[in-house]
């Protein structure tokens, strides 16, 4: 049994997600490692400094595909991860099909710009990334010297590369998503922007090795270790929680795939091989977070604090016999340790079963179409209104605190802003994104209403309304289409919208930077390309740091 909306879509449940097996991450390796890609290096020509281009071939399942990788060096004050910024260390594309030079003379010249450039249809992602200021140059001289990175100099962070956008679905002339589904390893939303940013990680191991053999050619290379820990880094801001909103068909997929292997995994019995399993995995998920002991969470739980937390629900697994249990019995224990603690535990349980792997996937595809039913009547949408959207009557829209925040787009660069309401300017291109007041207000006008009139004399009367009446109407067989959220209100916490996202991405290391945006980390400890190539996708749920103990 599914849990019930108002629990799986409230705001601090979203934000406690953690990324599962079923996170675009985890199923797109899963598909590569099953199907073999092999990825292999064709062209590969730079400078000391980590200046030039490189083109990766990828063979998957039959299909050929490059990624072309345009690099440079920027001065430190030139580097941003606003959408602002115009130019990066690194950009790239994922393309289908051969990449002769004049093709790659096309990409030399348009990739760089990003979003004054233009693209081909047979391009099917651009992508843009960083060095980390941090750690690139620290790395490159360790192996220079012929040591490894040292995991106190690195602190919690592992990544040398920061990606900043993965761009698809036709924008800049890129292939549509229609296009994307005709290719076969691709067919799964997201797949593509997964390909892209691992092959960005795999990028900048060859790097960094790159860099430092020119300043030593006796330098080392990174140790298989620390080749599986370097993830690919990654900042994201506002601009997610509108997305989330303005979709409430993906919304409901994405939550559905969180919710629904849930319910399978909690409604299982537990045998004495799912016991050990789970219990090695709790271990493990506290010695990881345990380890993250400089990592800013605020809002959330340290990872300390939440490693003590996971001991306590490991203390709760041992108390259950070796077998002959629901796993819902241990998850209504854990409660007691909060919702964060609680998610972890969900992450190790979904783990333990494979079944649902490829029904999950299928959900990911979704019809967004909005349509206005005017032959319904003003009854039957009152009706609707008080079936599915009972939980906005909690916002006090007269409260001027429920409504003391605006969201719109800065006029020079499109950025997701919000805004004090009566204070900052942008108020009069306010984003529509206000579905609890929306609704609020169609319920006020629909009241006086006559129960047999038609949605569409109603609409004649009230045209304003006819933008949350489609959305109503729309998503009225949708079980997780609505965050259970006034993003108005002065409180509201865009992280936790962020971080669900980030989850299902397959993103871990959140650490919070303000309110408002957060970095965190894709792909540490997932296979590098050879591994794949083997048909290794083994288990790299809650990877160590180089060094530790399994």
């Amino acid at each position: 049994m599914t849990r019930p909306a108002d629990t799986a879509l409230a705001p601090a449940e979203l934000g406690a997600a953690r990324y599962t097996r079923h996170s675009f991450a985890r199923s797109f390796l899963r598909q590569a490692a099953r199907e073999r890609w092999a990825v292999s290096r064709t062209r590969w020509e730079f400078d000391d400094s980590g200046h030039g281009e490189a083109v990766y071939r990828i063979d998957a399942d039959g299909t050929l595909l490059h990624f072309a990788v345009f690099s440079t060096v920027l001065r430190e004050n030139e580097r941003t991860d606003r959408v602002i910024a115009k130019r990066w260390d690194v950009t790239a594309a994922l393309v289908e099909g051969p990449v002769p030079d004049d093709r790659l003379a096309e990409l030399r010249r348009e990739v760089p710009r990003q979003e004054a450039g233009r693209a081909d249809a047979a391009t099917l992602v651009w992508t843009r990334a960083n060095r980390s200021e941090r750690f690139f140059d620290y790395v490159v001289a360790q192996l220079a010297a012929g040591a490894q990175p040292d995991c106190a100099t690195m602190g919690d962070a592992c990544y040398i590369l920061r990606s900043t956008a993965f761009y698809s679905n036709g924008k800049f002339g890129l292939a549509d998503f229609d296009r994307l589904a005709e290719i076969p390893p691709l067919q799964v939303p997201y797949r593509a922007q997964m390909l892209a940013a691992w092959l960005l990680r795999e990028f900048s191991y060859d790097l960094v090795e790159q860099c430092a053999a020119c300043r030593n050619p006796a330098a080392a290379k990174l140790s298989g270790e620390w080749r599986r820990y370097l993830g690919l880094g990654n900042a994201t801001g506002l601009g997610m929680v509108p997305f989330v909103v303005n979709h409430p068909h993906i919304l409901d997929a994405w939550c559905s795939a969180r919710e629904l292997p849930l319910a399978h995994a909690l409604d299982a019995e537990a045998d004495a091989g799912s016991v050990r399993r789970a219990s090695e995995l709790l271990d493990r998920a506290r010695r990881y977070f345990a380890e993250r002991d400089t990592l800013t969470t605020a809002p959330y739980l340290s990872g300390p604090e939440l490693a003590d937390r996971l001991g306590g629900i490991a203390s709760l697994l041992s108390e259950f016999p070796a077998g002959g249990f629901r796993w819902r019995d241990l998850d209504d224990r854990a409660a007691e340790f909060g919702a964060e603690a609680r998610a972890v535990l969900h992450t190790v349980l979904v783990e333990l079963d494979d079944s649902l792997d490829a029904e999950i996937e299928h959900l990911l595809t979704c019809d967004q179409r909005r349509r206005v039913d005017l032959a319904q009547t003003c009854g039957e949408l009152r009706d609707l209104l008080a079936d599915r959207y009972d939980w906005t009557r909690e916002f006090d829209f007269t409260d001027p605190n429920e409504q003391a925040r605006f969201w719109f787009s800065a006029e020079d660069n499109e950025e997701p802003r919000r805004g004090n309401r009566g204070q900052d300017p942008g108020e009069s291109m306010e984003h529509p994104i206000d579905v609890a007041r929306a609704v609020h207000a169609l319920r006020h006008d629909l009241a006086a209403a006559d129960a047999g009139r038609s949605v569409a004399e109603f609409l004649l009367e009230f045209p304003w309304h006819r933008g949350i009446v489609a959305r109503v109407q729309s998503v009225a067989g949708l079980r997780y289409g609505e965050v259970r959220a006034n993003l108005l209100a002065g409180d509201f916490l865009p992280l936790h919208l962020q971080r669900f996202q980030l989850a299902l991405y397959g993103m871990e290391n959140y650490s919070p930077q303000s309110t408002d945006w957060l970095r965190v980390t894709l792909f540490s400890g997932a296979p590098r390309a050879r591994d794949v190539e083997s048909g290794a996708d083994d288990d790299w749920l809650f990877t160590r740091k180089p060094g530790k103990e399994s």
